[in-house]
This record gives structure tokens, sequence and C-alpha cells, in this order.
């Protein structure tokens, strides 16, 4: 059975899901455009696009990960749903963005029962995996090109920052991100990841093998 994340030790969360839900973000996303791969949903510094193979539809999000991604992959869920989908997965191209807003994606996807794939070739850093913890499934594609893992130092936002090389969350960063990964992993993987990101500095972005990250239960498949 699926975890359902805890709304209320997270009122920001909340907030930024539920005014998402009515249309409105700080970045309105662009009217959904027709390609190759099917819709596609823009949004500043990035964009959703949305394809459908066989019985699964995927939603890759690609650029930068920002509070108006929510409003993008509402709308491309949206479309989703109108198709035959069995499965459904978010394929992450995405290498940087905001803790607080991979926590709110993070939360979105694992509430509407969406997978999430790693897409080969990129480079997935602390933000990307808190987006990647939410999988119901978590895959990490194998071949060439390979993707990348590996735990950077959170970047600064309204919520979470740095005030030197080393990481320093106060009590309330850290209850919260344990909140939200313990809410999406087993705890020992919770708690695994955890440590990883507050063992970062700002010197070189820490690197994850595909082969730990399965060990460790943060991915189901690599």
């Amino acid at each position: 059975m699926q975890t359902r994340f805890p709304w209320p030790l997270l009122p920001a969360v909340a907030l930024a899901l539920l005014v998402s839900a009515c249309g409105v973000a700080p970045t309105a996303p662009t009217a959904p455009t027709a390609g190759r791969e099917g819709e596609r949903f823009a949004y500043r510094g990035g964009d959703v696009a949305l394809a459908q193979r066989g019985d699964s539809c995927e939603l890759t999000l690609r650029g930068t990960l920002a509070p108006a991604a929510v409003s993008s992959l509402t709308l491309a869920h949206e479309a989703a749903s109108k198709r035959s989908c069995r499965s459904k997965w978010v394929v992450l191209d995405i290498a940087d963005g905001s803790v607080g807003a991979a926590i709110t994606v993070g939360s979105m996807l694992r509430n509407r029962g969406y997978n999430t794939r790693i897409a080969p070739g990129s480079a997935c850093h602390t933000p990307c995996l808190l987006v990647f913890a939410a999988g119901a499934e978590r895959e990490i594609p194998a071949g060439t090109p390979s993707a990348r893992l590996g735990f950077s130092q959170i970047p600064p936002d309204e919520d979470f920052g740095k005030a030197g090389c080393e990481t320093a969350l106060d009590n309330r960063q850290l209850l919260n991100l344990a909140r939200y990964l313990r809410a999406m992993l087993p705890a020992t993987s919770a708690d695994y990841m955890l440590q990883k990101i507050r063992a970062t500095d700002c010197r070189s972005v820490r690197e994850l093998p595909a082969r730990e990250a399965v060990t460790a239960g943060l991915a189901t498949k690599g």
C-alpha cells in the first residue's frame, strides 16, 4: 500500500499543492505544444513532455526544478489521465533546483501513484534524488549512456540554504527533510539518504553508484 504524505506536518507543501490544484502558480506554464514525444508543457526553466509507450504513460521532467514545475506536471497528469495507461512514470532529467520544489513535486507524484526513472545520460543530484525517492518503483536505467547520481550540497532557497562550505541545517529543516524521506522510503533508506545529504559540502558532489542506491533501498531497480 502506498504511503500518503503527512500534509499537516508540512503546511507549506500542502499550500503549494493546493495552489497548483487551483491552477495558480508563480510562473504560469505555456499552452501545450505537440512534438515527436506528444504534448509538451513548458515553464520558465524547463518543461514536461508527455509520451505514451504501449500502455505506459511517461512524463519527462527536464530543466531546473522550480515551483512552476508543479503546474506543468499537473497539466501533463491531467492529459495523461485521458489516455489508457496501466502504468505511469516520471522520467527525471534535472540536475539542479530547490529542495522546497523537490518536496512539493515528490509529494504530488507519490499521491498520484507515479513511478520514477532517471533519464539515461543525465546527472541526478540532491533535488533530483528527492523527487526520485517519491516513486512507487524507482528505476536507474542500465546501459550506455549511464546516469550519474550524486549528493550535492543543498542549494539555497526560502527554507534551505548554506551559510558556509559545510552543510548546516537547523532543526526545522532536518525535521522537514526527515518527515518527507520517511514518508517516501523505508526508514533505513530514508536515514541513509538524510545522512548523505548532511555529509555533503561545497567542494564536490558525492557520487552515488547505482548498485549502492539499490542496496540502500533508494532505487528498486538499477
